[in-house]
């Protein structure tokens, strides 16, 4: 006897399958995670290796962390920088987030920029939490360091840097940072700023126009869904459907940006074909 399956089964077995499909790829893509080196060549002296992290939304890769932890400690870096929405304005366990700068912080120097999301933490003493497990809060401020016999300005600021009147309508705000981009940018150090939003870098192309050595972004969460064979993404904050730029390296003439596909997702698509990252620079 032989048994034909309608075509509406078929259509209802091949649902299924690409919905089983669809949710191990999410729980992989979610929960792998990945490093991405990059190398750029600087007047320094001796050689420098970054550690990104942004947009971790209070995500854990194993037990406290561990993971996440032991990938950070297996590249050796000289500073870690947080570039923002490691938790979420709306999650209320920030200590996912306050014990992995804990721990971090007593092995290397943690340097914290604000996201979107902390900047819905005003009044919550955020700084003071953040500062007393370890981190360097940078928002729209800067400092000097030496690291490896070179002498770096580390800034931090989270919106849109050279356009005050997109973060804010206020006047006296706007010329705040105004200023703290003039002073910021005046030195002969090597200027690296974490920038949580990235558009004006990589969407307005001012990596061709401020003279910011080095600026971390993240925010764009890799588009969440990354396209095959044509890397592009789903989707972006701020942009909108398919954008062009989501994560990546882009070198202008006055500035180079590194963009980060993030950690964690704040939204209720899976990560698909764009694991978690950490990323790696390496200064020479």
């Amino acid at each position: 006897m032989v048994y034909v399956v309608s075509m509406k089964k078929r259509i209802i077995y091949l649902l299924i399958l690409s919905l089983i499909l669809f949710l191990n790829l999410g729980i992989y893509f979610n929960t792998c995670l990945r490093v991405t080196f990059y190398n750029i060549q600087t007047n320094i002296s001796k050689p420098i290796r970054i550690v990104q992290l942004s947009d971790l939304h209070s995500a854990q890769f194993g037990k406290e962390n561990e993971e996440l932890i032991q990938k950070i400690k297996d590249q050796s870096p000289d500073l870690i920088v947080m570039t923002g929405d490691m938790f979420s304005k709306d999650h209320s366990d920030i200590q996912v987030s306050l014990d992995l700068i804990k721990v971090l912080s007593s092995m290397y120097s943690v340097y914290y920029g604000y996201g979107n999301h902390e900047a819905n933490w005003i009044g919550k003493d955020l700084k003071g939490k953040l500062e007393q497990a370890g981190a360097i809060v940078l928002d729209r401020s800067y400092v000097d360091v030496v690291i490896n016999d070179t002498s770096i300005r580390i800034g931090g600021y989270e919106g849109y840097y050279g356009t005050p009147h997109m973060n804010t309508k206020d006047e006296k705000e706007q010329e705040k940072i105004r200023l703290f981009m003039k002073d910021f940018e005046e030195t002969d150090s090597y200027k690296i700023l974490l920038n949580h939003v990235p558009t004006s870098w990589v969407d307005w192309n001012y990596i061709d126009t401020y003279p910011v050595d080095l600026v971390f972004s993240g925010h764009y969460h890799g588009g969440l869904i990354q396209i095959p064979f044509v890397n592009r993404g789903l989707y972006a904050p701020y942009v909108g459907w398919f954008p062009k730029n989501c994560k990546g390296m882009y070198v202008g003439k006055k500035a180079t940006c590194v963009l980060s596909g993030g950690l964690g997702n704040h939204y209720s698509i899976p990560r698909i074909n764009n694991a978690p990252e950490i990323v790696v620079v390496d200064l020479y």
